[in-house]
């Protein structure tokens, strides 16, 4: 989606920018590895040809990975037939793009809403969005803007920066890895309930997955005439919600994630709230759910439930599930991230045992086992995920020294664990496993709990604001 506007570029940005937007906006004759092409180009986004005039044999792919800040980004894989621009890329990638028209020709103005309007396309002088391709090594600044630039070969990969001007964008193998992770989790899409595994879980998990790549439930489908997996959850989203405070603070992480709609009568976290527990539920697991849900969904989250959270830290440093279940990786992960999420300072004596819990899990490989005390059952891909993402709440690098071992990060451990066909085991030698798939996504695209934070509007009032727009 594109939205549009002119502007002079000369009255927007001040005289130290200049020279860096003319390097990017540059409409200049000259392009960047041109080669022979048809007449004109065929552009396929999600598998849907959105230009088309006359097709070529080959069809070709390019990737498009944007950065939103530091830490979190989001891939697309673009097709096309003939040559085409770096924006029409861009544009094609089905991300909601905001472009304006300036005297130097067209600026990304904002990537899926993050950045600025096209009314003021250069709302802050020291962010903008800063446009490379990978060379297989590093990655490179065109010589030309977007608009100028030409992606002739498949396998391109084109890469957007949101940040100060030379802010480093990351290596893209991550990203890829996620991309190539949710192109395996398509395929295990039920044709006929829309879902995903045996549980409803399951498809919540999924969710959370596409959520964190800027993906949208309805736009998932099984191949040919599969039922989506919006029509799935909407049906089964109530008794889900209802069921407990961690299924509610889950969905409610899920589906700001994926920018889904509510179902009507879907309960919120707060439902679960007691006030004579002074919490959403008496064990903290349930508890870090329901607090992560609250913060997705911008729910005042009861100071009561905070420390109620705080007081079940165990003495080394670790939460449990529910009480007697001992402390695990998993469950310390996510009370971090919910803490953090209510507003608890990074360097709290509470992160900081708990940080230290979680240092004394990492394995010789890199990566984290589900019990500390149980070394010997290994690392796994599902404990290593959640505390990557409790270190990315905390901002820690899960991939600097400190979190190294032999040379090895978290994030090479769960990268070994994925197999060819982009799915990941949840150890080694273990096969192909829906759940550790699932749950590699957001860590691996830089995302900690709760992914996104968002209000949720009722699928009825969005069906009938679409309805609206569409006769506009």
């Amino acid at each position: 989606m594109r939205r549009q506007i002119f502007l002079s570029i000369t009255t927007l940005l001040p005289v130290a920018m200049v020279g860096a937007a003319l390097w990017l906006l540059s409409p200049a004759a000259a392009v960047f590895a041109v080669t022979h092409a048809a007449d004109r180009a065929v552009i396929i986004a999600n598998e849907k040809i959105v230009t088309s005039e006359a097709q070529t044999e080959t069809v070709n792919t390019a990737t498009i990975v944007v950065q939103f800040d530091d830490l979190r980004s989001a891939i697309r894989e673009v097709k096309f037939s003939a040559p085409i621009s770096g924006l029409q890329a861009l544009e094609a990638s089905g991300l909601d793009v905001t472009v304006a028209e300036t005297s130097f020709g067209p600026a990304v103005c904002a990537i899926e809403g993050v950045g600025c309007p096209a009314e003021d396309c250069f709302c802050n002088p020291d962010l903008f969005w800063s446009y490379n391709f990978w060379d297989g090594e590093k990655w490179q600044s065109y010589p030309v803007g977007a608009a100028s630039s030409v992606i002739s070969q498949t396998g391109a990969i084109e890469g957007w920066r949101w940040g100060p001007f030379g802010s480093p964008q990351l290596p893209p193998t991550q990203t890829l890895a996620a991309a190539h992770a949710l192109t395996w989790l398509r395929t295990q899409q039920d044709p006929e309930t829309g879902g995903f595994g045996e549980s409803f879980s399951s498809a919540v998990e999924v969710l959370m997955a596409l959520g964190a790549n800027h993906e949208r439930p309805e736009e998932w489908r099984a191949e040919g005439n599969g039922r989506s997996l919006d029509a799935y959850l909407r049906p089964r989203a109530r008794s889900y919600s209802l069921s407990g405070a961690a299924a509610a603070g889950k969905l409610a992480v899920a589906f700001a994630a994926a920018d889904a709609c509510r179902p009507a009568r879907t309960v919120k976290p707060s439902f679960h709230y007691s006030d004579t527990l002074g919490a959403y539920a008496a064990d903290s697991g349930p508890n870090a759910w329901a607090i992560l849900g609250a913060a997705a969904v911008g729910e005042q989250i009861p100071a009561d439930a905070v420390e109620a959270l705080k007081e079940q830290q165990q003495e080394d440093g670790g939460w449990e599930w529910q009480a007697g279940f001992g402390t695990d990786t998993n469950t310390t992960a996510l009370a971090i991230q919910a803490l953090i999420a209510a507003g608890e300072p990074v360097d709290s004596p509470e992160i900081a045992q708990a940080l230290a819990f979680l240092a004394g899990g990492q394995q010789e490989n890199g990566g984290f086992v589900y019990d500390p005390k149980t070394p010997e059952y290994g690392a796994d891909a599902n404990s290593t995920a959640y505390v990557i993402q409790a270190l990315l709440a905390t901002g820690n690098d899960p991939a600097g020294e400190a979190w190294m071992k032999n040379g090895a990060t978290p994030f090479d451990f769960l990268l070994g664990l994925q197999l060819p066909d982009g799915s990941f085991e949840w150890q080694p030698k273990t096969g192909a496993n829906l759940l550790a798939t699932a749950q590699a996504v957001p860590a691996l695209l830089g995302h900690s709990y709760p992914i996104a934070v968002r209000d949720l509007e009722f699928c009825a009032d969005r069906q009938l604001r679409l309805l609206l727009e569409r006769q506009e």
